[in-house]
């Protein structure tokens, strides 16, 4: 006679714009969710591995358990560990997906595809482009810095930069400047330093004006 193991309550954790949580889970592992990130976890893991599923960005520095895996479900990959630290970026309604390994050793598979699988080893990072994975490696991780409130970028697009503004303020940035989209920038933020403070001081460089639209919550590059 086979035994069923009783349904495990699932606790859901949503972070809003400009914020960040962390969080401890049953086993012991820390975890530091991003802006507008959402994570679903069992209250309790049970028996056989300790799955958690993501939506958004999160740094994991997972409790060493070989008897249970540790898998970070999102809505593109499945990531498996058994003990390690590393960053997950795949948010739903983009087409991104990015683990970034600092320690361990992790898995990757893919939730459609039983053959795309891959082994990532410290200092890399797994990425998709069209439609398949890459590995490439990572010897600046600035920009895994969001954990202490910054926001680093590191010659990265505008329109790049504005995508991160989105998601840490809560607003649409909409750019009709095309002379902006020409160069690549390198900076930092603090977060709470507000979206009008950065946008200013990348005005001592780019050339641009904006109009805020507070009412929908949106801003234009002009």
């Amino acid at each position: 006679m086979q035994r069923e193991e009783t349904p495990i309550a699932l606790q859901t954790i949503t972070v809003p714009a400009g914020q960040r949580i962390n969080i401890t889970l049953a086993d012991g592992t820390n975890v530091w969710l991003n802006a507008r990130t959402t994570i679903q976890y069992p209250i309790t893991f049970n028996s056989k591995e300790r799955l958690v599923k993501l939506d958004g960005e999160a740094y994991f520095d997972v409790a060493k358990d070989k008897t249970k895996p540790f898998i970070v479900q999102t809505n593109k990959y499945n990531v498996e560990v058994l003990g390690t630290q590393f960053d997950v970026d795949s948010y739903s309604g983009t087409e991104i997906f990015e683990t970034t390994l600092m320690e361990g050793s992790v898995r990757i598979s893919s939730l459609t595809d039983d053959t795309e699988s891959l082994t990532l080893t410290p200092h890399n990072k797994a990425y998709l482009h069209n439609g398949k994975l890459r590995v490439k490696p990572v010897d600046d991780y600035s920009s895994y810095r969001w954990r202490e409130g910054l926001i680093c970028f590191k010659k990265e697009t505008f329109a790049s930069i504005m995508k991160d503004f989105e998601k840490y303020y809560g607003i649409n940035i909409y750019i009709t400047n095309t002379q902006v989209q020409k160069y690549l920038y390198t900076g930092k933020f603090r977060q709470t330093d507000g979206v009008d403070y950065a946008l200013r001081v990348l005005q001592k460089d780019i050339k641009f004006t904006y109009e805020r639209d507070d009412d929908n919550h949106m801003i234009y590059i002009k």
